[in-house]
């Protein structure tokens, strides 16, 4: 799907490339949700504009997703695809700005995410954007809510995960699953809000005409830094519950074994006379004695209690 910003305030949907006339005097944003390679070709060719940023995603560098040149920049990052369930999933975004239009390339879950998800309140048809750029701006704002709203939603499942824990009794190896879940996916909002920020340092070098741009710019970095935050609260969470957990394991573990050393040392001392009194040496005045069996019995039931009442000063038994 294909969408274009005029403006008038409209926004007009396409479902081809050719459709969109290059010479219109009223665009400058367009939209290409879930795009393909022919299309990436398609619009390369239409627009005259330079397609490397999509062939370099994988690099690490900051100057294989920030690329500019005399009359084009472009650049790209990944936004985690929401997942109420299980791990996020990285999602690319694309931006080329060229000759005062800006274009987007977005996968069609990212765009649903982003409808979905995103807190803000503004409809695109009631703001008067001047330029390309103010409406750029106003995009880079959208994802900083989407990032907020992220950061937000593995913070209320930390809390009540916190709570369910401290109100519970048992544990197993799925808590433990859960935090390693939890862990990642806040793991990708920090790598992704990361490489976001520093796109944005390097587009605040840039000398826009329109200062209000760079202020706005600095506005969202501020924003940015402020979720950072929440981020690493998110991550302190997280080791605590995982140290809470674990604690309370070892706990459950050390009852356990404390269980068997009692139960290996009452039963011990009764085998002890049993083994001893099995033996059948010719010299054991013992066995042809009228009560050896009956002591021998007594013995063993004795041993035993006073084992119990050994544990039991120790405090060992309630």
């Amino acid at each position: 799907m294909i969408e274009l910003y005029l403006k008038t305030n409209e926004v007009k949907k396409l479902d081809l490339i050719s459709e969109i006339d290059t010479d219109a005097k009223d665009l400058f944003n367009i939209r290409i949700i879930d795009f393909t390679d022919c299309m990436l070709k398609e619009i390369a060719e239409k627009f005259g504009i330079d397609t490397a940023i999509f062939y370099q995603k994988e690099d690490i560098e900051i100057s294989s997703h920030y690329l500019k040149s005399q009359d084009q920049l472009s650049f790209n990052f990944s936004i985690p695809k929401y997942n109420s369930d299980t791990l996020f999933k990285e999602e690319e975004i694309f931006v080329i700005i060229k000759k005062e239009v800006v274009f987007y390339f977005l996968s069609s879950n990212i765009d649903k995410d982003f409808v979905n998800l995103t807190k803000t309140r503004y409809d695109f048809t009631s703001i008067n954007f001047s330029s390309h750029l103010e409406h750029f701006v106003f995009q880079i704002g959208i994802i900083s809510d989407y990032y907020a709203d992220l950061t937000e939603i593995i913070s209320r499942r930390i809390k009540r995960f916190y709570e369910n824990i401290l109100n519970s009794k048992h544990y197993d190896e799925k808590d433990l699953d859960l935090i390693m879940i939890l862990n990642f996916n806040n793991l990708l909002i920090k790598e992704s809000i990361s490489n976001f920020q520093r796109i944005l340092h390097l587009l605040i070098q840039n000398k826009f005409e329109l200062k209000t741009i760079t202020t706005k710019i600095n506005l969202e970095l501020d924003d940015i830094a402020v979720i950072s935050d929440h981020i690493q609260f998110n991550f302190e969470r997280l080791d605590d519950l995982e140290d809470n957990i674990n604690s309370k394991i070892d706990l459950e573990q050390n009852k356990i074994f404390r269980t068997l050393t009692i139960i290996t040392v009452c039963i011990s001392l009764p085998t002890l006379i049993a083994g001893i009194y099995g033996m059948n040496f010719k010299n054991m005045p013992e066995l042809n004695w009228k009560f050896g069996y009956p002591s021998a019995v007594g013995l063993m039931i004795i041993s035993f209690i006073i084992a119990l009442i050994y544990f039991k000063m120790r405090k060992w038994i309630k």
